[in-house]
This record gives C-alpha cells, sequence and structure tokens, in this order.
C-alpha cells in the first residue's frame, strides 16, 4: 500500500470512528448516587379528608420499557401491547395513610406493579387504580382496609386519556373525566374499556394500492409542524383500531361489567349526577393528515343506561383552528378578523351536567355582537368536550370583530330533553371563565376573558399580559339582578394578587368553590419583590374583606394543599426549605403544625452546594436574576468554570420582565439531567438566567438575538463581579427553546467557550406558520425567521456544540431533523460539534440509561472544552479599510 494511500485510510478510519453507535456511558459515582435518591411522596386526600393514597412515581423507566412498541399516529403515541400510551407515568407502589396521625396501611398490590395514582370514590370508602401488564391495562378496587380485588375480563383504554386521579395533595379527589370515573352512587364505574373480541390489528399492507396523495383546493390556512400525523389510509385504520372503546357500567362491589352502547372512537364520556344518562363525544371519519386526533369531527350526544340516544347535540366538523393550528388571539387585534370568523359558527361553549340536578345540561351561546350577526343555524359546542366546573371559558370564541366580549346567555335544558332550552341568564359582555359554586346556585365570571379560575390566577409567564379581569357573581337564583362584581385583578400589578377561589370535588366528579357561609377561601402563591409567599385567605362575598388564615413564613416554601375541615381552621400543607425536604403536615390555624410524611434527605450531598439568588440589571436597566450554585467547600473569591442555563421568554415591557418569580426558600433536589449537577462537579451554575426579550408581542422579535446577548452579559458581568466566575471559562445551554438560545448566542456573540444545545431548532424557515410566541409567518416577516435561525450563521460557530436530541421527539417544531441538520451544518463549516441522539427519546428524557448518559455527555463535553480550556486566542488584529498606500 502506498504511503499516502495507507494515510487516507486512516484518515477515513479515524472519520468513522467518530460516526455511529457507542455504548452507554456512566457519569460519576457521586451523581449516580444522587440520581438513586427517592423521590417525594404524592398525596391523594380522599372527599372525606380522612384518609390518603400515597404514591412513589417511578423516575426513570429503563431503556428496555421506552423499548416497548410504539405507533404515532394523530398526534399520538400508542403502546399496541397495552392499548395504552407509549411511556406513561406509573407509581412503583401504593400506601393508603389514615389522617390526621399518618397511620400506613399496606395495600394488597398485583406483583411488579405499574399503577395509576388512583382515584377515590365520592364517599371515600373506595378507591380505583390501574395496572399495565404486557397483555394490558387492569382495573384494581380497594378499600379502607387495603384490600383490593381486579375487576375480570375488562381491559381500560387508555389511548386517549390517562386514567386515575389528580397530582398531589388535595386536588385528586373524586376526579373527573378520563377512561375511569365513578358515579355519584359510590359504587359504579364508567369505564372505557378495549372492546371485547374486536379481533386482529389490520395488517401491514406490504405492497401499496397507489400512491398517497394530499390536495388543497384552495382557501386553506398555516397549521404548526404537528408530530405523528395520519399519512395514509392503514395508518387510519390502525389508529381507529386502537381508539375504538366501549363503554361500560362496572359494579366495583361485584365486579360486574355491562356494557352499553355503540363502540366507537370515544374521546370522552361525562356521567350526569344522577348516573342515568352519559355525554358521549365521538370522533369520526374523515380523519386529517393535518390535525391532531382531538381536533377530528365529533358527534357530541347524550345516551342513556342502555345506550339509547337521549338526545343530540352537536355535530362538529374538524377544528381548524386560527393561525398556526392553535387558534386566533381573542386579545390580539391583529387577530381580531380571525377570532370573528372562528366565533361565528360556533355560539356555544361550556357544555357541562349541573351537578346539583339530577341530570340538566348547562351551556353558553355567543349571541350576536352589537352591529353583527348571530352564529347561523344551530351552533356547535366549541368547547363541549371540557369537563365541567372548571371554567374553561368561552376565551377564543366570545369576543367580536372588534376585540370586545360578545353577549352571550347561559342555557339549561333537563331530562328527558324534549323541552324548549330556558335561557337563565344573559350579559351583554360575554360569559368567559364560569366557575360554579358548592351551593349550585351561584357561578363566579371572569368577565375579563382571561379565562377560568374565577380570574385569580397570575398571568401567564413570559406574555406579559396587562388586561385587567373582573370577578363578578351571577346568582341563578335571583336572574334578574346584575352581576356583583367582587374584585379586580390587573396583571400588571401581580404583586396584589388577590388570588384564586379554591375548589372541591362533587359528587359526580365536577369541581366546585367551596363555600363556608358567606366566605370563600382565596389562593395564591403570594408574589413579591421577595419572592413567592403562599398564602390563603377568608374572602367575605356580602362585605368583601379578607383575612388571612395562613402565610408563608420567609424562611420556609409552604403552600396549602387541602381545607381539613369546613370552616378552614385545619389545613393540610406541603412544606419544605433549603434545609429541610419536602413533607405533608396538619396545620391548625394560630396552632400546632403536625407531620403527616416523614420523608428523610434524600440527597445530603446538594446540603453543601450552596444557592442564593443575584439580582441585578442589564445595561439598560431592565431588573434581571439567576440562582447561583456553587460546589461543596467553595471558597470565596474562587473563580469557576460557569455554566449558563436558561430559557428565553418575551414581554411587553421591562415592568413585567423584572417581576420576581419562585422562592429561594425551596429544598434542593436535583433528578434527570438537570444542570445543577455542574455544581457538584466543580462548576458555579447560573440557573434559570433570566433572559427576557422585550419589546411589542407583534414585533419582539425583530430583535430576539440583540437581547439575548445582552442578557448573557449582564449575567456573566455580574457573576465575575461577585468573584465566582472566570470570565474565560463560561459555557451556555439550555433546553428546547433554550437550545435554541444557545444556537444563537455562539453564531452571534463570543461570550462562551461551549454550548450545549438539547432538543432544539435552529432552523426557523422549518417551523414557518409560527413558534413559540411569533404570530407571523415567514412569509409576513422574512427578515427575522432568517436572523432568529442560528442555521443560516452556522459558519460563525466556532465555539465547540453538542446536539443532544430524543430520537422520537415529540414536540411540535423540534424534529430531530432540525438537530441533525444543525451538526451537518457546523461541521460542514468546519467548526467543533457531536451530535448525540437518544434511542425512544422524545422531547424530555425518560430512561436511566439515557439520564445516566446525558449527564456524561455533558460533563465531559464541558470538562474538555470549558473547565480545561486553554487562554483564548489572540484577538484577530482589526481589518483596515484604508486603500491610501
Amino acid at each position: 500500500m502506498k504511503p499516502s494511500t495507507k494515510a487516507f485510510s486512516l484518515l477515513c478510519l479515524t472519520a468513522l470512528a467518530l460516526i455511529g453507535a457507542e455504548t452507554y456511558q456512566k457519569p460519576p459515582k457521586e451523581i449516580i448516587d444522587l440520581l438513586n435518591s427517592p423521590g417525594s411522596a404524592a398525596l391523594v386526600l380522599s372527599p372525606t379528608r380522612d384518609y390518603a393514597l400515597q404514591g412513589r412515581p417511578v423516575r426513570y423507566p429503563p431503556i428496555a420499557e421506552l423499548s416497548q412498541p410504539m405507533l404515532r399516529l394523530a398526534g399520538m403515541r400508542i403502546n399496541p401491547k397495552t392499548n395504552g400510551l407509549h411511556d406513561p407515568r406509573f407509581q412503583s407502589t401504593l400506601t393508603l395513610k389514615k389522617l390526621p396521625e399518618g397511620t400506613e396501611i399496606k395495600i394488597a398490590l398485583p406483583p411488579n406493579p405499574k399503577l395509576s395514582i388512583g382515584r377515590w370514590s365520592p364517599d371515600g370508602k373506595h378507591f380505583a387504580f390501574t395496572n399495565t401488564t404486557n397483555s394490558g391495562i387492569e382495573l384494581w378496587i380497594g378499600d379502607l382496609t387495603g384490600a383490593t380485588h381486579k375487576i375480570a375480563n375488562l381491559r381500560v383504554n387508555e389511548v386517549l386519556g390517562a386514567a386515575g386521579g389528580g397530582g398531589g395533595g388535595g386536588r385528586g379527589g373524586a376526579g373527573a373525566g378520563g377512561p375511569v370515573q365513578w358515579l355519584a352512587d359510590s359504587k359504579t364505574l364508567l369505564v372505557q374499556m378495549v372492546k371485547p373480541n374486536r379481533g386482529a390489528p389490520p395488517a401491514d399492507e406490504l405492497v401499496p394500492e397507489g400512491p398517497h396523495v394530499q390536495e388543497s383546493l384552495g382557501g386553506g390556512r398555516g397549521v404548526v409542524t404537528h408530530e405523528d400525523m395520519l399519512e395514509t389510509p392503514h395508518d387510519e385504520k390502525v389508529w381507529e383500531f386502537y381508539a375504538t372503546s366501549q363503554l361500560a357500567m362496572v359494579d366495583s362491589l361485584a365486579g360486574t361489567v355491562t356494557p352499553f352502547g355503540k363502540a366507537g372512537v370515544i374521546e370522552s364520556a361525562r356521567p350526569s349526577p344522577d348516573g342515568k344518562y352519559v355525554i358521549v363525544t365521538m370522533i369520526h371519519r374523515p380523519f386529517s393528515y393535518l390535525y391532531p386526533a382531538r381536533q377530528f369531527p365529533k358527534e357530541i350526544d347524550v345516551w342513556d343506561r342502555a345506550g339509547n340516544l337521549a338526545h343530540h347535540i352537536a355535530s362538529l366538523p374538524l377544528a381548524v383552528g386560527g393561525r398556526g393550528g392553535n387558534g386566533p388571539d381573542p386579545t390580539d387585534p391583529a387577530d381580531d378578523a380571525a377570532a370573528a370568523a372562528a366565533a361565528a359558527p360556533r355560539g356555544t361553549q361550556n357544555l357541562e351536567w349541573r351537578f346539583n340536578e339530577p341530570a340538566t345540561l348547562m351551556w353558553t351561546e355567543t349571541l350576536a355582537a352589537p352591529g353583527g350577526r348571530a352564529p347561523a343555524g344551530n351552533p356547535a359546542p366549541a368547547t363541549a368536550t371540557a369537563t365541567g366546573g372548571r371554567g374553561t371559558g368561552a376565551g377564543r370564541g366570545g369576543r367580536g370583530g372588534n376585540g370586545a366580549p360578545r353577549p352571550a346567555q347561559l342555557m339549561a335544558l333537563r331530562a328527558p330533553f324534549t323541552g324548549t332550552p330556558q335561557t337563565v341568564f344573559k350579559s351583554d359582555t360575554g360569559l368567559a371563565g364560569l366557575t360554579w359554586f358548592e351551593n349550585g346556585h351561584w357561578i363566579l365570571l371572569d368577565s375579563g376573558g382571561a379565562g377560568g379560575r374565577g380570574g385569580g390566577a397570575a398571568p401567564a409567564a413570559g406574555r406579559g399580559a396587562r388586561t385587567p379581569t373582573q370577578a363578578k357573581l351571577i346568582d341563578l337564583d335571583k336572574p334578574n339582578e346584575a352581576p356583583r362584581t367582587l374584585w379586580t385583578r390587573n396583571p400588571a400589578e401581580r404583586y396584589s394578587d388577590v388570588g384564586r377561589p379554591m375548589e372541591k370535588a362533587m359528587p359526580g366528579g365536577m369541581r366546585a368553590i367551596i363555600l363556608d357561609g358567606d366566605n370563600v377561601f382565596l389562593q395564591s402563591n403570594g408574589p413579591s419583590p421577595t419572592g413567592d409567599h403562599p398564602f390563603v385567605d377568608r374572602y367575605n362575598l356580602t362585605t368583601q374583606k379578607s383575612e388571612h388564615l395562613f402565610r408563608c413564613d420567609d424562611t420556609h416554601y409552604e403552600t396549602v394543599d387541602a381545607l381539613m375541615d369546613a370552616h378552614g381552621t385545619k389545613l393540610l400543607t406541603h412544606r419544605e426549605s433549603p434545609t429541610e425536604p419536602p413533607n405533608y403536615f396538619l396545620r391548625t390555624v394560630g396552632g400546632a403544625l403536625t407531620a403527616v410524611t416523614h420523608d428523610p434527605d434524600p440527597q445530603p450531598l446538594m446540603r453543601q452546594v450552596s444557592k442564593q439568588r443575584v439580582e441585578y440589571k442589564r445595561s439598560d436597566g431592565v431588573d434581571l436574576s439567576f440562582i447561583l450554585y456553587l460546589p461543596p467547600n467553595y471558597k470565596p473569591g474562587t473563580r469557576l468554570p460557569t455554566v449558563l442555563w436558561a430559557y428565553p421568554r418575551e414581554f411587553e415591557d421591562a415592568d413585567a420582565a423584572g417581576v420576581v418569580t419562585g422562592s429561594t426558600q425551596r429544598f434542593t433536589e436535583v433528578s434527570g439531567y438537570s444542570e445543577i449537577f455542574f455544581a457538584v462537579e466543580g462548576y458555579a451554575v447560573l440557573d434559570n438566567a433570566a433572559m427576557p426579550v422585550v419589546g411589542d408581542r407583534r414585533t419582539v422579535n425583530d430583535h430576539f438575538v440583540e437581547e439575548i446577548i445582552k442578557d448573557s452579559k449582564a449575567a456573566i458581568d455580574k457573576a465575575v463581579e461577585m468573584g465566582v466566575t472566570d470570565p474565560t471559562r463560561v459555557g451556555v445551554g439550555g433546553h428546547s427553546y433554550g437550545a435554541f438560545m444557545t444556537d444563537n448566542l455562539l453564531a452571534q456573540c463570543d461570550l462562551f467557550r461551549a454550548g450545549i444545545a438539547e432538543s432544539g431548532a435552529p432552523n426557523r424557515t422549518l417551523t414557518p406558520f409560527g413558534f413559540q410566541n411569533e404570530r407571523r409567518t415567514i412569509w409576513e416577516a422574512p427578515e427575522t425567521y432568517l436572523k432568529m435561525s442560528p442555521f443560516m450563521y452556522a459558519n460563525k460557530i466556532k465555539a465547540p456544540l453538542l446536539l443532544i436530541h430524543g430520537e422520537a421527539d415529540d414536540n411540535d417544531g423540534t424534529f430531530p431533523i432540525q438537530s441533525e441538520r444543525m451538526y451537518e451544518a457546523v461541521r460542514g463549516n468546519g467548526g467543533t460539534v457531536r451530535l448525540v441522539f437518544l434511542p425512544y427519546e422524545a422531547h424530555g428524557y425518560r430512561a436511566w440509561e439515557t439520564i445516566e448518559h446525558v449527564l456524561w455527555e455533558k460533563f465531559s463535553w464541558f470538562d474538555k472544552y470549558v473547565k480545561n480550556a486553554g487562554p483564548l486566542p489572540p484577538a484577530a488584529p482589526p481589518t483596515s479599510n484604508n486603500n491610501n498606500h
């Protein structure tokens, strides 16, 4: 072999060694020990508040779990072996706790369980949970002794929703919605089960019958880049096979299963309070290849217990939404025309059962706007599939062409649904955001149209919402009286948040605002300039005066999860501090505090990692902050290699961008592939560094790059000023939009030695109909799309870039091809870059082997290119433009 040929062959072998599969690697032992620590317990209270279910979630399933079969169809991922969703969240165990003493009762569980958290019966004497096996999803019933039994001859269909109760604390309750629901009798369950004897799934088509064709005849609208859409007629058949359910009434004590009605693709089924009727929302053909399943055409009907049609409610066409497939924004004048167009054919929203009557349907109808026209024909409910009593709000269907709320009316129709619907209440200013009180005749109306929860919720982060809202009380027993204004909330004054009303589960699963005579209980995170201080107030609806029942002190972070008595004198709280792990407590207002759970510190090493909130200003005066983590045994004044980790957010003004969020009194517990692990490995970590992009929402992204560079420089300058950061050894990283930020920073500034971009989207031309909060299309703002795309500046990326991406990313807009093409762009322009594709992982990473490997990758990259980086190369001399020689 000639020397030149041999050298060429060695070069090829070297190149090949950098491409291909690798075995999973492990991070240092101290990191593995932290990963192995147990997760915090979650409690789900019974409706009677004397028992609770305690679950332990499986944090990191093995990669073998993620390797289970996966069908990617109609915007969802199905495991054909279980007839449920792929990679669901499981509990590894369930325990029963008796309150208030906290005595544990062992629950008899199936072997090798994969459990849902559980759902209580309305009387609090039984609970239902599912167990996922390789052959399907089982339904189990337990009682207060811990005894359990499986319902035979039944497999739950969880394709269109997971079973089980809510999350932690008192919010699980009886619950509403999902494929397993208790009826008000506390004995019967309404179950969406796999159709018995359905046969084999459609066989794979090895030879196509012809080409797969899509066609548009004009009048189309832009759609976001949805993942996992249907693509062929065979896909349609397969998805329909697994999504088809049979409704059944299950006697939880006798174990009998009684199917009723026709099988079909049932999106939701909601029983009436008396259990005699069910609102059934059935998806039907034609299916769409552009939109996910929940936007497919539907029929909404009322069935009786025999499965007979009792009343037809609505026929819904394909819900094409607004620009970008997400619906028009009614608060944005640029979308006024789209909002009016979307509202006109709809008319009705918020379909639900009235929870204090046997079987009364209630909904709101949008009427003709002043100077406008009424919705044509018999309009269909726009949010008919939403669970009742949650204040879903008319929102996007409740405004006229000038952006003002449209008149609306609240309607009612009682069983047997043969009469004429009755108008219960009318409003000239819309009926967005309705929430029932537990007395059954009061309703809280959020007249601002912000949607839901009585107007007490804080504004969405990053949008800088500034529209005031009013919470008004409607008394249905006095329909001629004008609504009474209770409070006004101005999102621009976040630190004066009054809170939102606390709710409870009613028999039948719907939720309502808790009443204590003429009082309600308002709960808030308690935002303040010094951080969040959660509180609960008792608010009198007549005097409109509040009194503090509870406010978190300055040395803890404590939230109220539930009221333990009717008057709010006893509370269940979740309490933690920088030195105390999270646990549940029973608190008597003004008195004793008693522990219910006793979880020890799962990660003592993290108590040696110092943590502080650091506030500073950007060059233009915008208030910023980051959370600073420093390694164990850090010596003040030592300059460290530093990791800046962030996620950009848009704000309409500097005041909104500078609002303090979160609390410094949280217990530090790291999990997954968190950037905080870097502190254990000797780095300073500037975590959650504020990265505001400030400007008018219509054009804010025109200055995205300049804004994030100013944000980054301010953070680094502050850390250098504090003496903790070596400015020549700073790395930057982020996940999703934070990865997009990372790519941009490496391309457009020289502040960083290296970067880590997880699951990003560096090429905005691949998301042409909008992204994040960008509402313009690429054809409306081509310069912005190109300027914001670091892919277009890949030739300028000279700092080493690590790209990490799940091969099965399920997030709209962050398709794996984004990182694949970015790798090729940087590599082809001579940059230092590494691409790590994670088998079976979605937008967030889950498997144990994956978590270990991702941490190894991140440590290895920054150790090489940041911590142990050599001196910076000398700056290139300025180029002279003087031609006078």
